[in-house]
């Protein structure tokens, strides 16, 4: 991931039949680390998500594997990792997958220079067709053993989408296209500081503003005042005990774009009555 991208961000509400599960964590010995989700999928293809937020998306019918630090979206209290198995759409005379479809998921806390699987596994997910049926989203509930430094969940309110709400977050995002287009990283940078400060603890790294400002200035230049808002057709989705809100257009895609087919994705929260940048 670029610096620029580190610098806006590091989704959904589920369709259909809504299925609960809770999960018992085991007692594990860390009080700090890091969650990271591990998944691979094969022949099915796999949606992952925690506490709302999109850790994979599903469109994709090739077999895939990787791993996700979502120390970012764990909140106090009960949290959920929700998933939902597809089966791909065949094409030619393929009308079976050479391999039986299976889906694994990982919840671990792994540590600073260690590999996801020498970490400590919270539950393991194993699917195969045989075993469950699919189509549907599965939501698994948890309490984490220990929550992530960050100073977010106790600052931000809890958001209600209304007109009125929408108004002032597309207000928002005016100011803030228009303090990209100014060439001026001056301009830019309080609407960051929060969002730098609190994600970087979370991840237990110091915050560097310097670098933090080094990035933005070359992302600028490269850009130039290109930045265009949509504002129309807006999808909220609200996340985090809806202490966070992401906005897309109707199609799922960034309101705020520029040339070189750069995007910033956008995640807003209430602070103090205002809109603030968080993730």
């Amino acid at each position: 991931m670029s610096r620029f991208n580190l610098i806006f961000c590091l989704a959904f509400f589920c369709l259909g039949s809504l299925i609960s599960q809770e999960n018992s964590v085991p007692s594990v010995k860390v009080t700090s680390g890091y969650y990271i989700i591990t998944y691979k999928n094969s022949n099915v293809n796999l949606e992952i998500s925690i506490n709302g937020y999109a850790v994979k998306e599903g469109m994709s019918n090739d077999d895939s594997s990787g791993q996700a630090d979502v120390n970012y979206w764990i909140i106090p209290g009960k949290n959920t990792l929700s998933y939902r198995l597809t089966e791909r759409k065949l094409s030619g005379k393929k009308k079976e997958p050479s391999f039986p479809p299976e889906a694994e998921i990982n919840l671990i806390i792994g540590q600073q220079g260690q590999f996801p699987d020498e970490g400590e596994r919270l539950f393991t997910l194993n699917w195969s067709k045989e075993k469950e049926s699919i189509g549907e989203w599965k939501h698994l509930s948890f309490d984490p053993p220990f929550l992530p430094p960050s100073k977010l969940w106790t600052v931000a309110q809890t958001i209600e989408w209304t007109p009125e709400v929408e108004s002032s977050a597309i207000t928002y995002l005016e100011t803030l296209t228009k303090a990209l287009n100014s060439k001026d990283p001056n301009k830019v940078l309080p609407f960051l500081s929060f969002r730098e400060k609190d994600t970087a603890e979370a991840r237990y790294y110091p915050p560097d503003p310097a670098s933090e400002k080094k990035a933005l200035s070359s992302m600028m230049k490269s850009i130039g005042p290109t930045w265009k808002l949509t504002k129309t057709k807006i999808k909220p989705t609200l996340l985090c005990g809806n202490k966070i809100v992401t906005l897309t257009d109707s199609k799922g895609n960034s309101l705020l774009n520029a040339k070189k087919d750069a995007s910033i994705p956008i995640f807003l929260s209430l602070i103090d009555g205002k809109w603030v940048v968080t993730r």
